[in-house]
C-alpha cells in the first residue's frame, strides 16, 4: 500500500514557513518608511528584505521572493546595531539631504543605485556612484547626486521586510553570521538554471553578475554551499523575538 505522507518539504520552503511564523510573531511585515529608532529595537539582528511583487499580507509564504538579507555585529569588536543600519538603508529624514542617503555607507543602496543608472542610462549624470573617494568635492558630489539617492529610498523604504532579534557578541563566529550566509546561499539563483519569477525586478539591471544572477541585492554568499539546519536555529530566535509597538499597514 502506498503512503499517503506528504514529501519533506525543500529547505527554502522551510525557510519561508519559518519567516511565516515571524511575521505573525513580530507583526509585520514592516516598512522603512513607516518606523524609525524611537521604537525599542533590539540590538542586534537579521533582517530579511522580499521584491516589491511579494504579498507578506494576504499572498501564501511559499509566493513570498526574498530580495536582500543582511545583519549587524559580525565583525570582531563592531558596535553597530540592528537599527543603525536599517536607518543607514532608509536614508536620511531631515535635514540637507531630507529624502536621500548615503550609499557609500549602505551597499543596499549602492547596489540599488547602480540598477538605476543602468536602466535609464545616467552614467553621465551620476560619474561618481559607488566611488568612495571621489576626486571631486565632497559636497558637490553629495548635491550632483541627492536626486537619485531620493530614488533609492523611494525604491527601499517601500519594500517589505522583516526583522529577526538574534542577541550576542560580534564576531565572525556568530549566531547573525551563521543565519546570514546560509540563507542567502540557500534562497540565491545563482548558478541555477531557473531564476526568479518576478521578470520586471530591478536587480536585473544590475551590472553585478552575482546581483542579476543570484536575484538578491547581495554579493557575499551567493555561491555558496550552505548548511539547511540552519533553519532550525532561525526559528528558535523567531519563537524569541518579541513585537515592536509600530503601526501596521492595512
Amino acid at each position: 500500500m502506498l503512503s499517503t505522507a506528504a514529501a519533506p518539504s525543500s529547505p527554502v520552503e522551510q525557510l519561508l514557513e519559518a519567516l511565516d511564523d515571524l511575521r505573525d510573531q513580530i507583526g509585520g511585515p514592516y516598512y522603512l518608511d513607516d518606523v524609525d529608532g524611537r521604537l525599542e529595537w533590539p540590538d542586534r539582528g537579521v533582517y530579511f528584505f522580499f521584491s516589491p511583487a511579494s504579498n507578506l499580507r494576504s499572498a501564501p509564504a511559499q509566493d513570498w521572493r526574498l530580495s536582500r538579507i543582511g545583519t549587524v555585529g559580525v565583525s570582531q569588536g563592531s558596535s553597530n546595531t540592528l537599527w543603525n543600519r536599517l536607518r543607514q538603508h532608509r536614508g536620511n529624514v531631515r535635514g540637507k539631504y531630507a529624502g536621500g542617503g548615503n550609499h557609500r555607507g549602505s551597499i543596499f543602496r549602492l547596489h540599488v543605485g547602480r540598477a538605476l543608472i543602468e536602466k535609464h542610462g545616467w552614467h553621465e549624470q551620476y560619474p561618481h556612484w559607488g566611488e568612495q573617494n571621489p576626486d571631486a568635492a565632497t559636497t558637490a558630489v553629495r548635491e550632483q547626486e541627492h536626486d537619485i539617492e531620493q530614488r533609492v529610498s523611494e525604491y527601499i523604504r517601500e519594500l517589505p521586510f522583516l526583522w529577526v532579534d538574534v542577541p550576542g557578541d560580534p564576531g565572525p563566529e556568530c549566531d547573525r553570521a551563521e543565519i546570514e550566509a546560509n540563507t542567502i546561499a540557500m534562497v540565491s539563483h545563482y548558478r541555477r538554471s531557473a531564476g526568479p519569477s518576478d521578470l520586471d525586478w530591478l536587480g536585473y539591471h544590475s551590472p553585478k553578475s552575482e546581483v542579476y544572477q543570484s536575484g538578491l541585492w547581495n554579493v557575499r554568499h551567493v555561491s555558496e554551499l550552505y548548511n539547511p539546519t540552519v533553519v532550525d536555529r532561525l526559528s528558535e530566535y523567531v519563537s524569541s523575538t518579541n513585537a515592536l509597538a509600530h503601526q501596521s499597514r492595512i
